[in-house]
Order: C-alpha cells, then structure tokens, then sequence
C-alpha cells in the first residue's frame, strides 16, 4: 500500500514536472518571439526613417542642381537665343561632370514658357510636347514662380525639381532635374533591405513608360527597373487596403515596413517599400502613425 502511495507521488511529480517544463518551454518561446518581433519592428522603423530621409536629401539635391542650371549664365544666354544645340550641349556637359564627380545620375528638361518640351537631354529630337495637362508641378512652379520638389507622376515615377527661368521677373519658361531612386536602392541594398517603389494602377493613363510592368496585388505597378523577385512574389496576397499610411507586416518568410508616397494635394501616389528576409510573423498588417510634419519635398509620413 505504502509503495503503491509512493508510485502514485512520484507520478504525479513527473506529470507535474512536464507540465512545468512544457510551460516553461512555452514561455521562453512566447518572450522570445516578441521579442524577436519587437527588435524587428524597431529595425523596420530605422530603416524606414533612413529611406524617408534619403528619399528627402535626394529631393533636396535635385532641387540645388535645379536651382544652380536656373541661374547659369552661359546656359541662360543660350536660352533666351533660342540656340538649342548648344544649350543641349551645355546640359550634357554638367550632367557628365557632376556624375563623374558625385556619382549620381540624373537627367534634365527644359520646358518654354507655355509649358510645352523645349528640350530633354536624353532625346534632342523631342520637343513641342505639351505637358500642362498632365505636369502639376509645372503647373504650379509657372504660377508661384518659385522651385519646388516632389515625387511626381509623368511619362514616369521620380524625383522632379523644378525651377523657374524668370528675367525681371517675367517667367521664359522652366528647367527641371529628374532624378529615379537606383541610388537609393543601392543604399538600402548595402543595408541588407530590398527596396520597391509601387505605383496605383490608376496613374498608368500619365505613366505610360509603366505599361510593361509587373502589377502587385493586381491594385499597384512596381516602378524600380531593378528589384527582388522573391519580395515581389510575397507581397501578391498582402491586402492593401487594409494598410495604413506607414507600419509594418510580414509574408511567407520576409518582413516589411512601408509609408505612403503623396503628391501636392496629399493625395496617395502608392507606397514604399523595404523588405528583409526574416522568418517571423508580425502582427497582421500592423499600422503605425508616425506624427511627423509635412514637408515640402511631396514625401509625407503621418
């Protein structure tokens, strides 16, 4: 009887012991998961606010060489004689010059003061285009008569400064600095992060050279000409509308951040994207808001 009393102890010590151990084990897991998704989270928003800061340097970059051709007095002078070739030539000039010596690549478009293509210096056959229709930014540039940046929508997706060409104050016309975002990508690929740059499908009827590109979630085009595929692949079941404006989630093995990229009028243009490779489930379409101001390069984050 006694032993049989014992038996019984010590089964139910060992069932005990299981049982505390299972639970334990369970513990250990469930701290470490949240924590893994907290670290996670906390690189996401890093590497969010890098991209959203680079996103800004560029556009400010854009707008000083914007600024600077605006106001150079050999070009001016070309200009205003309607020498085109020559104003080509001097266009190409800096474009090489300043590539050689920063390493970024740009291009440059000079519109007349109706608004239509005088001059773009990857194509010197082009001109005549008329571009108020479609170019808001020109648009408004022409009627504040001061520069000003943003991520635009025309025949493409980029960064697009632009500065009024004014002699006393009398408006000739319009330069602008067009610039894409393969710097940035480079960036954040030295960073470990894929990066893609989505379009809504609705501006295809403006950005035309986006026609051949490959839809996400049948709702957006990817711009990047260069991305990863495997990013692409699992973000095709990923919701987006119920996204919010900047946060985070995860798919089929990669972890995401994103923000909303908004034109003049705070109007959603589509999204930016970062992705890293990590097997971790976040919290479903976890949205974030970031109370940051708006500023005046068109790249808003809230």
């Amino acid at each position: 009887m006694f032993d049989k009393i014992i038996k019984k102890i010590d089964t139910i010590i060992v069932v005990f012991a299981f049982v505390a151990l299972a639970i334990s084990l369970y513990l250990v897991y469930t701290l470490n998961v949240r924590y893994t998704q907290k670290e996670t989270v906390q690189s996401l928003n890093n590497i969010l606010m890098f991209t959203k800061n680079m996103l800004e340097d560029e556009q400010q970059r854009a707008l000083s060489l914007s600024l600077l051709l605006s106001e150079d007095k050999m070009l001016l002078k070309n200009y205003e004689s309607d020498r085109r070739k020559k104003v080509f030539e001097i266009i190409n000039e800096k474009i090489q010059r300043l590539k050689a010596l920063q390493g970024y690549t740009f291009e440059v478009q000079i519109h007349d003061k109706d608004l239509n293509t005088y001059l773009r210096s990857w194509d010197y056959n082009i001109k005549d285009i008329p571009l108020a229709s479609f170019r808001e930014g020109l648009v408004l540039a022409k009627k504040s008569q001061k520069p000003m940046v943003s991520i635009e929508v025309g025949k493409r997706l980029n960064i697009k400064a632009i500065s009024p060409i004014l002699n006393n104050n009398k408006f000739l016309g319009s330069i602008e600095v067009i610039e894409g975002f393969g710097h940035l990508r480079k960036k954040l690929s030295q960073q470990g992060y894929n990066f893609l740059i989505l379009l809504d499908r609705k501006y295809l009827s403006i950005a035309t050279s986006l026609k051949n590109h490959l839809i996400v979630a049948k709702q957006y085009v990817i711009v990047n000409d260069i991305y990863d595929k495997a990013s692409y692949d699992r973000l095709q079941n990923i919701n987006f509308k119920e996204l919010g404006n900047y946060g985070y989630f995860s798919s089929l093995g990669y972890a995401f951040g994103y923000f909303e990229i908004k034109n003049y009028h705070d109007e959603k243009l589509g999204y930016c994207i970062v992705a890293k490779k990590q097997d971790i489930v976040l919290p479903s379409l976890h949205q974030e808001s970031v109370p940051l101001d708006c500023n005046r390069t068109g790249v808003r984050i809230r």
